[in-house]
């Protein structure tokens, strides 16, 4: 019995674990890289042709000043969805950053579905 038990909490925990929504974490994930400093990580997160955009604008210089404006706020708090819009293999996600320092701040990511997968499309 006790067998069992712990197979159905595995199976649970995996059908959780699932739950979410993709794009929300492509765009909590990207902005948590950037803080950090993970320039490549972050860039992992953007689709090709973001990244081809990326390269003509001054490659990784450009994120690193992202990065510095997440440091010259104190960082970020936390990352608030305030508005979702997917359709089909787009997505328009618009967020809110809470900084450390008290200030915030909205913005918003487009989408793509690339190979499969979520990727940031500006």
């Amino acid at each position: 019995m006790r067998g069992m038990f712990f197979v159905v909490i595995l199976i649970v925990s995996s059908m959780l674990s699932g739950c979410g929504n993709d794009q929300d974490k492509i765009v909590t994930n990207y902005c948590k890289a950037l803080e950090a400093g993970k320039l490549d990580d972050a860039v992992s997160y953007l689709s090709k042709s973001a990244r081809q955009e990326l390269e003509k604008a001054g490659g990784k210089s450009l994120l690193t000043s992202a990065a510095d404006v997440f440091k010259q706020r104190k960082g970020i708090k936390k990352i608030t969805i305030s508005k979702r819009d997917v359709k089909g293999d787009t997505a328009m996600i618009m967020f809110v950053y809470n900084f450390k320092d008290g200030t915030t701040s909205s913005d918003f990511f487009p989408l793509v579905k690339e190979d499969g997968k979520w990727k940031i499309s500006k």
